[in-house]
């Protein structure tokens, strides 16, 4: 694998892991201010996308200073769309399947959350930040 894959897999693991703590930490509070758990995750994950596109933009991908700002984003949204959307279809599948626990939030929220990163990953690279 090229070492530059091998450094942009391991900064966009790291920027997701920041996306991952700004989202379950709203997640989380959203869920003190007792909203639905599938209305605070839909609430969640949009600051999250903004964080991650910003760190992802200026760091893992480090794209041209030409590069428009304005499209970049709205190409970045739409695959965060695409992941987050599976992202959120897994989540809300292991909590139809296995209840609203705490745990189970948690472990629907962990899943959900590695199988949308994988899929962004491989649209930010590709489509994204081109």
């Amino acid at each position: 694998m090229p070492r530059d894959l091998i450094t942009q897999i391991l900064r966009f693991g790291a920027v997701g892991a920041v996306g991952f703590v700004v989202d379950g930490g709203l997640l989380w509070l959203f869920l003190s201010l007792d909203l639905s758990p599938y209305l605070a995750r839909a609430l969640s994950f949009p600051a999250a996308v903004m964080v991650t596109w910003a760190l992802n933009r200026n760091w893992t991908f480090a794209v041209t200073e030409g590069a428009s700002r304005k499209a970049e984003l709205q190409r970045y949204f739409g695959v965060q769309v695409v992941g987050n959307l599976t992202n959120y279809a897994v989540y809300s599948l292991i909590l139809a399947l296995f209840g609203t626990a705490s745990a189970t939030i948690f472990a629907a929220f962990v899943i959900g959350s590695f199988t949308g990163s994988c899929l962004n990953f491989i649209g930010a690279k590709v489509f994204a930040f081109r």
